[in-house]
């Protein structure tokens, strides 16, 4: 006799004291976060083919005692990107796996799991006591089971006087449940020691090569005194978002890589491609983010991690074989790039577009020799290079699509392309919407970036400006783009 045993009960909600000046909360989204007053569905399967309805018994859920996997507490590094809290940082975490969490309520038949409520505390700093959040599987917080996580922003001064004391001693969480069955309803344990020294670095040149739905992506590992022991990475399909953040996504891939390497090809199944609703492999159309994870793990215990977060959709398969590089795209908007450039050569970038955007080199970056334009829209496109004795954009000229442009007089460190038609369609969150080649005057690296100008950017023409637009359309012969034109943006 098989039976099914189903409870409903309220998520119970409680206030926790933080400590400001030290405890960043934006560590983590507000969806990672229970909504007070919500109700958890708890499946219990019971398999009792062999039990007679004389002896069947329904498992009722139990509370249960604390216990505690591990505690890591390591300096996460988090590049530029926009679906993880606190992207663009460093910072020092602290992770723990305790039981019972929301997830055994869920997995294990616990009842008291979202009692459980952790706090860290450190000797040299008595007024730290900084609750642990649940990220765990049934947080949609991207954590794994049991998993409570807090982090401190390293560039916040409050932090940054503390790091030395908490460095020389160890944290210490103190962990409660009203309802652990054992008597030990607080439980007090000691972190593992903190290694401020322990930095890694984010990728360079990332970049997909080829069309379809089986494109490699490549990165080169820099230099680093700290040892790298542990490589991975994670897709995400993008499911929702909103300006500045993704919302919502899924985790379709991850995979642990063999150490030293430097890419990966998306030609295989995906790990998730077994669960209900999950795709195996990539599909058209969709956008995704990737994270290439490089760690530092001593036995059982992270010390180091930086993650690097791209974006992109997979090109159309007669795209060929083209190596596209790929920017980390940042709350703000902005595209930013670490590319290795070489004078005379040229690469291919892909940021996202609506009407226009602005590129700037990075500081020490070769400057801008020469651009090139796809042909998207009509094709034809308004060329605005910056002046420093106005401080503004000033138009220069019109650029065909394919038309490749030479800066000259020793090359600029900005320009601005504008005259892309809202009716193209370009999705202003795409990677690779919008397919640039640029040269530089220079050997070095482009650590630059580029700023999209969407739809709503206002149009201020200056009259010199609105001239030169005019008698450069008709030097053009004015048949394809009359002087009529809408008055060109700034």
């Amino acid at each position: 006799m098989n039976t099914i045993y189903i409870e409903l009960r309220p998520i119970a909600s409680r206030h926790v004291p933080t400590t400001p000046a030290l405890f960043d909360n934006t560590k983590l989204r507000r969806s990672h976060m229970p909504t007070p007053g919500a109700y958890r569905l708890l499946l219990a399967l019971v398999a009792t083919a062999t039990v007679s309805s004389s002896h069947g018994a329904v498992i009722a859920s139990q509370p249960a005692d604390i216990a505690v996997g591990w505690v890591q507490v390591f300096n996460d590094r988090l590049g530029y990107g926009r679906f993880f809290a606190g992207a663009g940082t460093d910072r020092l975490r602290v992770s723990a796996s305790v039981v019972p969490s929301p997830d055994t309520d869920f997995y294990d038949q616990s009842s008291n799991g979202d009692e459980t409520a952790i706090f860290l505390t450190h000797p040299s700093t008595p007024a730290l006591n900084a609750p642990l959040q649940f990220v765990g599987l049934q947080s949609g917080g991207g954590g794994v089971k049991n998993e409570y996580t807090t982090s401190f922003n390293l560039a916040n001064p409050s932090v940054q006087s503390q790091l030395a004391a908490w460095d020389a001693t160890p944290f210490a969480l103190r962990i409660e449940n009203a309802s652990a069955p054992g008597g030990e309803t607080t439980k007090w344990v000691t972190a593992p020691d903190y290694d401020s020294s322990v930095n890694l670095p984010f990728l360079q040149d990332v970049a997909i090569t080829g069309g379809g739905l089986a494109p490699t992506l490549s990165w080169t590992v820099p230099d680093t005194t700290a040892p790298i022991t542990n490589i991975r990475i994670q897709l995400r399909r993008i499911e929702a978002e909103e300006p500045g953040r993704i919302t919502a996504a899924t985790l379709v891939h991850q995979a642990v890589l063999p150490l030293g390497s430097s890419g990966y090809a998306l030609d295989q199944a995906f790990s998730n491609g077994g669960l209900p609703g999950l795709p195996s492999g990539l599909e058209q159309g969709r956008k995704y983010e990737v994270a290439v994870i490089l760690e530092s793990v001593e036995p059982g215990l992270i010390k180091g991690r930086a993650r690097t977060f791209f974006e992109f959709t997979p090109l159309a398969d007669d795209a060929g074989n083209k190596t596209i590089y790929l920017p980390s795209v940042d709350s703000a908007g902005n595209f930013n790039f670490d590319i290795e450039v070489k004078a005379g050569e040229t690469i291919l970038i892909d940021p996202v577009v609506a009407v226009g955007y602005d590129y700037q080199i990075g500081s020490g970056d070769p400057l801008f020799a020469s651009v090139t334009l796809p042909n998207v829209g009509d094709g034809i496109f308004e060329l605005w290079l910056y002046d420093l004795n106005i401080a503004d954009f000033v138009f220069e000229t019109l650029l065909d699509a394919g038309q490749r442009f030479d800066f000259g007089g020793g090359g600029v460190d900005r320009f601005r392309v504008l005259g892309i038609e809202p009716s193209a369609g370009l999705d202003p969150t795409d990677v690779q919407a919008f397919v640039t080649e640029i040269g530089f005057v220079g050997s070095g690296r482009f650590t630059g970036r580029m700023t999209p100008i969407t739809a709503n950017f206002t149009p201020v023409p200056e009259p010199s400006s609105l001239a030169l637009l005019i008698v450069a359309a008709l030097a053009l012969g004015g048949t394809r783009r009359s002087c009529c034109r809408r008055p060109p943006l700034r």
